[in-house]
């Protein structure tokens, strides 16, 4: 971009450029966006000074995380919480841009082969703070990372090598190579040269990736699985209890309704809230849920929650049949809470800046235990991985699971919440890519859709549409082996950290001794 435009016609760019980048996520899901949508942010950061690049970086990322998060407004009710969450995340993009204006102080655009330099650079300096974002503050926000722009693309299939760090990174370096074709400063030698050699390289990287070879064969047999979904009333019923013993009733005659079809079943997947009173204590859930086991004769695992005095858990609970009763087989909690949704950090504090937060009158509490159940499948015991709803972003506590030993990957969710918002659409993009990350089935049950049954490759085998009652049921393959991914596990993230923070200091430092010769030679 030319030095002599203007600053405002910058912040529309990069505002439109924010704009674009949502195209790659739901509903249209062109992956290609993502890379045009990072190439025209860093035209507009071209020739500008630090503070610029965070308004630029910041500007963005409002653009992008408003209308990808707009869903939070469905759930709370009002437009302070999807302000906020937004306004957070943009303000990571900022960084970003202010860091990157640091890191190139150093003159790295006068070494020749400066456009592969920034590539490299900016690609491990944006994704090693969508890493920070992912973990921090109250245990991060997963939500929107570039990897999960690629699930449609040929990118996607590098997440088996090296997960969302990865996938983002050729991204980023793939749209910093674009925006480099049209600004070519500092490239030495001949300029069409270079252009010629970048626009190959943004072609190569797809045309590569789609090269990378996936498995989704059986390693240990096969599991026949029922997927339910009960659906939930709407509107709600008038009180918390004659909701939840409605939405259990519902997920009770819908597991009866696929019985009367299929006889072949190995396990049934309830998902989140499905008996939101405990079937261990309330007698009502118990006899729903002792009706649908007994009718089905092998082990169901539904979605509930332990309620104590002051705090409560949500887990995922396997029944099995036992006698003409029914037993708890083994349990999952869940280790990461949502902040502001199912529990209030610091809510003396908050409590004085907004009354919301006395919607959440219970807080919810972390389990401690990783996320893998062992269940009784016929004559075998099978290891499967669960991680309830939006843990399922988050990776560390998915491959934790796959690296203990889960053949399958469980995702119990409730997206009633959200309406007819592309949330549930957005979390089974995210599924979609632990599945192929991890080289695992994975099985996505919600109360009300989107669920979905997933192949080891991330496609799609059936899927259900939202707020209706339906159940699906697939014959998928059982997987031992551990992924590139795996393998590597968090280093890809320690490394871009590294690799980041060197790039910057490397550009403060060099940035400094730069200007002190320079004052040097002035005097």
């Amino acid at each position: 971009m030319p030095a002599r435009c203007g600053f405002l016609a910058r912040v529309i760019l990069a505002a439109l450029a924010g704009g674009v980048l949502n195209l790659a996520f739901l509903p249209l899901q062109w992956w290609w966006a993502a890379i045009l949508a990072i190439g025209v942010l860093h035209l507009t950061f071209a020739h500008q000074k630090a503070g610029r690049f965070f308004l630029l970086g910041t500007i963005f990322g409002l653009a992008f995380f408003f209308p990808l998060l707009w869903w939070s407004t469905i759930s709370v009710g009002n437009y302070i919480p999807w302000l906020a969450l937004s306004s957070a995340q943009a303000l990571i993009l900022g960084l970003y841009g202010l860091l990157r204006s640091w890191a190139i102080r150093g003159g790295w655009f006068t070494l020749g082969y400066s456009g592969v330099i920034d590539a490299l650079g900016s690609a491990v300096l944006f994704v090693a703070l969508e890493a920070v974002r992912s973990r921090a503050p109250f245990g991060g926000f997963a939500w929107g990372l570039l990897g999960y722009s690629q699930i449609e693309g040929p990118l996607s299939r590098l997440a088996a090598y090296g997960g969302t760090t990865l996938v983002g990174f050729v991204v980023v370096v793939a749209g910093v190579l674009l925006a480099r074709t049209i600004d070519v400063a500092g490239e030495r030698g001949n300029v069409f040269l270079w252009r010629g050699i970048q626009i190959a390289a943004v072609a190569l990287l797809p045309l590569l990736a789609s090269l990378a070879p996936l498995s989704s064969r059986a390693e240990q047999g096969h599991m026949t699985v029922g997927l339910v979904q009960g659906n939930v009333p709407r509107p709600p019923l008038a009180t918390f209890a004659e909701q939840a013993r409605k939405v259990t009733d519902n997920h009770r005659d819908e597991t009866l309704r696929m019985l009367e079809q299929h006889d072949d079943i190995d396990l049934i997947v309830w998902p989140e809230s499905a008996a939101d009173l405990d079937p261990r204590v309330d007698a009502h859930a118990a006899r729903s849920v002792t009706q649908a086991v007994q009718a089905a004769g092998v082990p169901i695992m539904v979605g509930t929650q332990e309620f104590f005095e002051h705090s409560r858990v949500n887990q995922h609970v396997v029944f099995v049949p036992e006698g003409e009763s029914i037993a708890v087989h083994s349990s999952y909690t869940k280790q990461h809470p949502v902040p502001f949704g199912e529990y209030i950090p610091y809510r003396d504090f908050f409590a004085k800046i907004s009354s919301d937060v006395e919607k959440v009158q219970v807080d919810m509490v972390a389990g401690d235990k990783p996320g893998i159940l062992d269940v009784p499948i016929g004559d075998r015991v099978v290891r499967l991985g669960d991680a309830i709803c939006f843990e399922i972003s988050v990776e560390d506590i998915v491959r934790e699971s796959v690296e203990l030993g889960a053949k399958v990957l469980i995702v119990p969710t409730n997206n009633a919440s959200f309406g007819d918002s592309q949330e549930a659409a957005q979390q089974t993009a995210i599924t979609r890519f632990r599945a192929i990350e991890h080289g695992r089935s994975a099985v996505q049950a919600s109360t009300v859709g989107i669920s979905a049954i997933i192949d080891p490759r991330g496609r799609v085998i059936d899927s259900t549409e939202l707020w209706t009652a339906h159940h699906l049921v697939a014959k998928i393959p059982l997987r031992e082996s551990l992924t590139v991914a795996d393998r590597l596990g968090i280093a890809p993230v320690l490394a871009s950290g590294a690799l980041a923070l060197g790039w910057v200091l490397s550009g403060i430092i060099s940035g400094g001794m730069r200007a002190r010769r320079r004052h040097h030679s002035d005097i």
